[in-house]
């Protein structure tokens, strides 16, 4: 991608608990929630950022779907967002864990009014809210 942008992908996980969606955030240091990713390093395709970022950010490994769910640009940076699901197997259980968050967290979809975003974040979050109810 030469468009001189800086790529970066971001990644939206949905659980269910009893019917009900849930979205996992990341809470960053400044006290906004984000969607899990970063930054395309050197010649990696979207869904190798997502699985690298991931494992870094969480200690959990994903499948990335193919397609995008949404995209926006803010300043420099040219965002994608994917939907994942997280792979469990018998070495890992699957629950992400903050390792470079503040917290990490699953928030019920329908609920998610009230929590600082960055404006791009709160739209994805929004369209998430539309598909899934």
């Amino acid at each position: 991608m030469t468009n001189g942008l800086i790529q970066v992908v971001a990644g939206i996980n949905i659980k269910y608990v009893d019917n009900i969606p849930f979205v996992l955030l990341g809470l960053k240091p400044s006290g906004v929630w984000e969607f899990p990713g970063g930054k395309v390093e050197n010649q990696e395709s979207h869904s190798e950022t997502m699985e690298r970022e991931w494992i870094e950010e969480l200690g959990v490994m994903v499948e990335c779907e193919d397609e995008h769910f949404g995209h926006a640009r803010n300043g420099v940076y040219e965002v994608w967002f994917y939907e994942l699901d997280i792979k469990q197997d018998e070495y890992q259980d699957g629950e992400p864990t903050s390792q470079e968050h503040v917290d990490v967290k699953y928030f019920r979809l329908d609920e998610c009014d009230g929590i600082e975003m960055n404006p791009i974040n709160k739209t994805m979050l929004n369209k998430l809210t539309v598909k899934y109810s």
